[in-house]
């Protein structure tokens, strides 16, 4: 069975959708090209960990940031001309990883930045008392995700350079001030996958002094992201193999 992906930006725009009705999600077939002729089958549910960030939030209230499992509808469709059956998957829900997009880059975003936050403090903070994400899966989708950033460096590259320029006033305007603190990492290979986040991610370290304005910055720069992300395949690789 073949994925399509509908532009989703979280679990609360795509939860509110009337699936029923397929003709909003602006569905196109990718084996016959037919538009307009997929229809509701059913649907069925996967959890996924979804990140809220209060709208006044300022940097380093961490115990304000929630992450917290949410339930997220996945659509089966069926083509009406070819008779091909698809699974329809909102674009915040990402291959190799349970977290989804908007979480993992705030994740990444805040252990880079931040000097005091670990793995096993991410989910202290971030999680409610019981239902907390285990560290080791926070720090296998970050790494993972370096990964795939630094194995296609030479493809994203222009890409990359695109959404940073686009926020170079930004740091140039900061200049004197430290973009990110000392790397965590302590061996070769996972100092490449952190170096490679931290330049992707390098507009979010100085916008992180933007105070009240952050939460609508960050997502803006998610939606900018998304040209980057698109070429990653996939987007969290798996950092551990037999």
């Amino acid at each position: 069975m073949k994925n399509l992906y509908v532009l989703s930006e979280n679990c609360n725009t795509w939860n509110n959708k009337n699936f029923e009705n397929t003709s909003d999600l602006e569905l196109e077939c990718s084996s016959c090209s037919s538009y307009g002729e997929l229809s509701f089958v059913y649907k069925y549910f996967i959890w996924r960990w979804e990140i809220d960030i209060p709208y006044d939030w300022k940097y380093d209230q961490w115990s304000r940031v929630r992450l917290y499992s949410a339930l997220v509808p996945v659509l089966i469709v069926k083509c009406n001309s070819c008779g091909e059956i698809f699974r329809v998957y909102p674009s915040f829900v990402i291959e190799g990883t349970t977290l989804t997009l908007s979480a993992l880059i705030f994740i990444a975003f805040a252990y880079e930045s931040s000097p005091q936050l670990t793995w096993r403090l991410i989910p202290e903070h971030f999680c409610d008392e019981y239902n907390k994400i285990a560290h080791s899966t926070l720090y296998k989708a970050v790494h993972g995700f370096g990964k795939s950033f630094n194995d296609r460096e030479s493809i994203i590259k222009e890409g990359k350079a695109e959404l940073i320029n686009k926020y170079s006033l930004i740091a140039k305007d900061k200049a004197t001030i430290p973009a990110w603190p000392p790397k965590k990492s302590l061996k070769e290979n996972t100092q490449e996958r952190e170096t490679a986040l931290r330049i992707v991610l390098l507009p979010l370290a100085y916008l992180r002094l933007e105070g009240d304005s952050f939460p609508r910055e960050f997502f803006t720069y998610i939606r900018k992201f998304r040209s980057i992300f698109s070429t990653l395949s996939p987007p969290v690789k798996k950092i551990y193999t037999k």
